[in-house]
């Protein structure tokens, strides 16, 4: 993807010299360094963000590597019950989760992503259920990543 930037870049602004507009140069050199910021964000986070998130639904465990990684606001929908919420309640509604449905099993079945944020699909089995749960990663001021929405819904 970032060699497609670079031929664009080049073809505007030999355009751009050619016409004297100065600013399609300006707005060339800011994809350039726009691609450069996003590049800088260690890709791999998000996957490992991902594996440890996976293992906690899998073991049941909200207080460690799941719960870590809550933005300081989450918007979190369990069942039928959506809310934005601290990372604090958001911990506290979780673990009433896997009180009430004890985890067997996770499987993370898609990770995806679209502009700066990232999402991952996986079916949580429990004794209570299987349940499809939704991630939803951005990034933050820090350049890692914070789970913004999490969803955990019955799964059809």
């Amino acid at each position: 993807m970032r060699t497609s930037y670079v031929g664009i870049i080049l073809f505007i602004s030999v355009k751009a010299i050619a016409s004297t507009n100065i600013r399609v140069i300006f707005t060339a050199a800011a994809l350039l360094f726009s691609d450069a910021a996003a590049a800088a964000v260690n890709p791999n986070s998000v996957l490992d963000i991902f594996k440890e998130v996976s293992g906690s639904l899998k073991s049941g465990d909200a207080d460690n590597k799941l719960t870590a990684h809550f933005a300081p606001s989450v918007n979190l929908r369990i069942l039928a019950t959506e809310k934005t919420c601290s990372a604090q309640q958001a911990t506290v509604a979780v673990k009433e989760f896997f009180l009430q449905h004890k985890p067997a099993n996770f499987t993370m079945l898609h990770v995806g992503s679209k502009a700066n944020k990232h999402y991952g699909i996986g079916l949580l089995t429990t004794g209570g259920g299987r349940f499809r749960v939704t991630v939803f990663l951005l990034i933050n001021d820090a350049n890692s990543y914070d789970i913004q929405q999490l969803y955990i819904d019955y799964e059809d």
